[in-house]
């Protein structure tokens, strides 16, 4: 009788020996913690558990023994046999993959298209009685009509050179819901010289001003952008400048240190890909034209040539709209006569522009 209680014996202790060594997952959960119970099941659901339970106190649930109990001769103990290999099935209906998820960038935002203009509106001192063009409405009228102009053509942003302080407030209340930089942001007469745009369609990232020399080479604040589009998310550099006039004197030196600087800007800001469109009243046609697209990858809106070599377009005018090579323009427009005559000295340009898409395609 004692022999066969010590062969149960032993063959319970092989048997808890192999369940211990062998295969089978371990997880946070097989490790009970302080006082608790953790329960780890080496087999389908159906199959038998096995509970480990750590307590300062009884256990109600006793765990297995290897040995008789101090309390008398073990029962005859229970175990379960270690489970089965896992069977291979063959799969025969293909496997569902999970779809790549590919983060958005420039390359595959949608094409932009958008409309931009450069208008220098005719400052309000030239208007005054005794001025210059006093046979013109004062400035606050024709600021109104220029705003009248803009959102007539459709164009969501647009280089202003002389927008003088009531010019500038008459612009603001004409046209609701656009933002205006620098606007009067730094100095009262800073408005002169401003982009603007709809708020609806554009939402500002960051912006700047550059020191460009103006009447007797006196360094005058004007101010580049980047704008983003709401509804396709491309980001445009925008620059605007007035280059002066030789009314006080002859000029053209100066023109010459701004024409140097706008050229180094434009470098700059392509530099990191992002198009550049560049608005302004240069004062001058091939002295401006030449530098600008020989020495930077710019082209005019009005047409021309690139690279090394210069030929520039007919009926040039001394407004100017330029754009980087990423950008590809369209139905261009300088129109000089109607409202626009009533409005200004200048002719109102405006065109198409294109980003995200190939020259090709937009032509």
């Amino acid at each position: 009788m004692a022999l066969a209680v010590l062969l149960l014996a032993l063959s319970g202790v092989f048997l808890a020996w192999g369940h211990v060594m062998g295969p089978a997952r371990t997880s946070a959960a097989d490790v009970p913690p302080p006082g608790g119970t953790a329960t780890s099941t080496t087999g389908p659901t159906t199959g038998p558990t096995t509970t480990a339970t750590a307590s300062t106190g009884a256990s109600a649930t006793p765990s297995a023994s290897a040995g008789p109990s101090s309390a008398g001769p073990a029962p005859a103990a229970t175990t379960s046999a270690p489970p089965p290999a896992q069977d291979v099935v063959a799969r025969t209906e293909p496997i569902k993959r999970a779809p790549v998820v590919v983060l958005p960038d420039l390359d595959v935002l949608p094409p932009l298209t958008f409309r931009v203009s450069s208008f220098n509106m005719l400052g309000a001192s030239h208007t005054v009685p005794g001025g210059e063009h006093a046979d013109r409405a004062p400035g606050p009228v024709r600021a109104r009509w220029g705003s009248q102009l803009l959102r007539g053509a459709g164009v969501s942003v647009a280089g202003l050179q002389e927008l003088e302080p009531s010019q500038y407030a008459a612009f603001r209340a004409a046209t609701p819901g656009w933002d205006a930089y620098p606007g009067s942001r730094l100095v009262r007469k800073s408005t002169a010289n401003s982009i603007v745009w709809d708020t609806s369609v554009w939402t500002l990232v960051e912006a700047h001003t550059i020191a460009i020399p103006y009447f007797h080479g006196r360094s005058t604040p004007m101010p580049y952008l980047e704008l983003r589009d709401r509804r396709t998310g491309r980001k445009v550099w925008f620059a605007n400048f007035h280059n002066p006039a030789d009314v006080h004197g002859p000029a053209a030196r100066f023109r010459s240190v701004a024409v140097a600087r706008e050229v180094a800007l434009a470098n700059q800001l392509t530099a990191s890909g992002t198009p550049l469109v560049m608005t302004g009243d240069m004062n001058d046609r091939e002295a401006y034209f030449c530098p600008m697209t020989t020495r930077t990858g710019m082209h005019a809106a009005l047409g021309g040539s690139t690279g090394p070599s210069c030929a520039p377009p007919g009926d040039m005018t001394v407004d100017w709209i330029m754009g980087s090579p990423d950008v590809a323009f369209s139905n261009y427009h300088s129109v000089r006569g109607g409202l626009v005559y009533r409005t200004s000295d200048h002719h109102f340009l405006w065109t198409d522009a294109t980003v995200g898409a190939s020259a090709a395609s937009v032509r």
